[in-house]
């Protein structure tokens, strides 16, 4: 059939009113013999509109209820479901409706502009009739006797957030439909444009982990290896820490394992919570394959074959292997001497002269159109595919050899270079493109999309575990958790050294404001009720140390109230404790030892050393040591100072009464 439609026809009704002689060469070419064969021939030059070819399709619908849907849309719609959806959808209304969803007419200044004032002049019928395109969020409407504001509900649905040109057709229509019933409409459609704002940092990350992208699990799997090798990382470094500092029971292995056995677990948690969250997800994006794509695999090449099958159909039909639809936004002049050159090419050719769309069936390829043509007839032929208008005004021609011996590279070489103003001619062209191609019986004339591999990804599972789990586990999380510790523990162990610096080398002031606290404490207790619990041998020590302080004590002097003071408070708080234990060899101000441990700092091979310090390594011992200035101003270990009483005595931890009588021998002296 030449040229009759490019949908589905119905249960025919008369509305030859609306039918061109090239509607008609089905009936010329089924005539009898006697039938002039040019006439058959040049019906290929009488066109007919947009408006003219969906008007005879709206005029088979019931009256007030036309919806026809383009064969076109078969390829990733089920157009029996969406005519029924359309309906649906304007049925509501309560006023006659004729919606046409197709690609075609296009935009394109070619279409000669909008078909919906013609349309309406070919029916005459009172209604809203309705365009919608496929990928456009843009619907032509018009109403005629019905009062509806189609004009702001256009603008409202393009405006609506969510609405773009992903939304599919029937979704579109509830919005329009919705839309033209709604008392707001005015109001909507004069909002502002709304640009699409960039998304977020975090809207960007959300969609780089969405579990039904290509990259999403690959990239949860990196994030979650990432956090378990920071806290398996962490964990041994914190149980490293913990066994090395000195305890007074149990192994370090006790140690190792205790925090292993909380490690572990939290790191197989940080790892495969995610992963749960990823599997739950239900089927879709990347992991669904496009209809289109995956049809290109293996013949007949196409999603649904319903409109290859007819343009089969009409090229045996037809009184020469010549097709053109209907649509075609192109001059047809001529076309009826190329039909007969056509005829007597000296090898097999099939013309298709039809509007291609990149939501049709063929993805708009006219490559994908010849093949699957070629599938469905089983001709071997060349296949010629006149699709529209390029931008410079020439036709839109390709070639594609099927069996016929000539290699389908070297055709498409030779084919590209035409540009023709007419199919007629880009046609005759192509044939005399193929009369002078040498053939060959072990030409490559296989289609280029077939060999393409179809996207199917791994499982969810395997990519998150392939695509970026290991790297890391083992990489990234080590070095995010040392940067971790870094911005952590730096600035703890930065504030730790200026507050050891602080208590190694306390100043004058610092001290002295120290000691006047401590001072202010003996007094306080002496005049309570406490005194009475304060060891006697221990009233000595604070008479003199008060007796110090009324004097001018220097630095050591100022350290020795506040040591003879924290001994008093640590018995009174602590009953039993020795009156005289042994202060923190590395820095009295720490107050009563916790016993004798490995060190240095004294001469020897143990000291009393405080908690803190008993932790520290001997060398950061050493390098602790209080340090005050002497009585010329110079900085010195306190435990140089050992022709000082209270060095000699170590603060009353030895002979604390000859300590108190030297004090006093010479506070007196001064």
């Amino acid at each position: 059939m030449l040229g009759v439609t490019g949908l589905r026809l119905r249960t025919p009704v008369p509305v030859l009113s609306f039918l061109s002689p090239l509607a008609l060469l089905p009936l010329l070419a089924a005539a009898p013999a006697s039938a002039e064969p040019e006439s058959d021939l040049r019906a290929y030059e009488e066109g007919v509109t947009p408006a003219t070819h969906y008007a005879a399709l709206l005029s088979e619908q019931p009256e007030g209820a036309a919806v026809v849907v383009d064969e076109a849309l078969s390829g990733r719609y089920d157009t029996d479901r969406l005519e029924a959806d359309l309906h649906s959808a304007f049925g509501e209304l309560g006023v006659p409706y004729h919606v046409v969803a197709s690609p075609f007419p296009g935009t394109g200044a070619e279409w000669g502009g909008e078909m919906l004032p013609s349309l309406h002049d070919r029916l005459g019928e009172e209604g809203i009739y309705v365009h919608i395109r496929p990928e456009s969020a843009w619907i032509e409407a018009e109403a005629h006797g019905v009062d509806l504001p189609v004009d702001a509900a256009t603008s409202a649905v393009a405006k609506e957030p969510g609405v773009d040109h992903k939304t599919p057709v029937d979704e579109l229509a509830e919005h329009y439909a919705a839309a033209l019933v709604d008392p707001g409409v005015e109001e909507r459609a004069a909002r502002e444009w709304e640009h699409e704002s960039e998304p977020t940092a975090w809207e960007e990350l959300l969609g780089e982990l969405d579990p039904t992208s290509s990259v999403g699990p690959g990239n949860t799997g990196f994030m979650a290896g990432t956090g378990a090798g920071a806290v398996l990382a962490l964990g041994c470094y914190a149980a490293w820490r913990l066994a090395r500092r000195p305890r007074s029971g149990g192994p370090r292995a006790r140690v190792y394992a205790g925090a292993l056995a909380l490690v572990l677990p939290l790191t197989a948690a940080v790892a495969l919570l995610p992963l749960s969250r990823t599997l739950s997800a239900p089927p879709g994006g990347a992991e669904v394959p496009d209809p289109v794509e995956e049809a290109r695999s293996e013949p007949p090449y196409v999603p649904s074959a319903v409109r290859v099958r007819r343009l089969a159909r009409e090229l045996a039909q037809a009184p020469a292997p010549l097709y053109v639809d209907p649509l075609a936004p192109v001059p047809l002049e001529g076309l009826a001497g190329t039909a007969a050159r056509i005829a007597d090419a000296p090898v097999p050719v099939r013309a298709v002269v039809m509007p291609m769309d990149g939501t049709d069936e063929f993805g708009g390829d006219p490559e994908v159109l010849a093949h699957a043509l070629a599938s469905v007839s089983g001709e071997d032929a060349v296949y010629v595919v006149v699709s529209g208008r390029s931008h410079e005004g020439s036709v839109e021609v390709g070639a594609f050899p099927v069996g016929v011996g000539i290699g389908a590279h070297t055709l498409w070489s030779a084919v590209n270079g035409v540009e023709e103003p007419t199919p007629a001619r880009a046609i005759e062209a192509v044939l005399d493109l193929v009369a002078d191609t040498e053939t060959s019986p072990e030409a490559d004339d296989a289609p280029y999309f077939a060999e393409e591999p179809v996207y199917v990804p791994a499982t969810r599972t395997q990519r998150y575990f392939s695509e970026g789990f290991l790297p890391g586990l083992l990489f990234l999380g080590p070095l995010a958790a040392l940067l971790l510790a870094g911005a952590v523990l730096g600035p703890l162990a930065l504030a730790r050294a200026i507050q050891r610096q602080r208590w190694r080398s306390p100043s004058s002031r610092s001290l002295r404001a120290l000691a006047g606290r401590e001072r202010a404490r003996l007094g306080s207790l002496l005049s309570s009720g406490r005194a009475a619990h304060v060891p006697r041998s221990l009233m000595p020590q604070i008479e003199a140390a008060l007796m110090v302080m009324d004097g001018d004590p220097d630095d050591l002097d100022l350290v020795g109230v506040v040591a003879v003071s924290r001994r008093v408070h640590a018995v009174l708080e602590a009953p039993g404790a020795p009156a005289d234990g042994a202060l923190c060899a590395v820095n009295p101000l720490h107050g009563p030892a916790r016993g004798l441990h490995g060190s240095g700092v004294t001469g020897g091979t143990v000291a009393p050393l405080c908690r803190g310090c008993a932790g520290l390594p001997r060398k950061e011992q050493e390098a602790n040591v209080l340090r005050v200035r002497d009585r010329g101003g110079a900085w010195r270990s306190y435990l140089s100072l050992d022709d000082r009483t209270w060095v000699r005595h170590r603060f009353g931890a030895r002979s604390p009464g000859r300590m108190v009588k030297r004090l006093v021998e010479e506070t007196d002296a001064l």
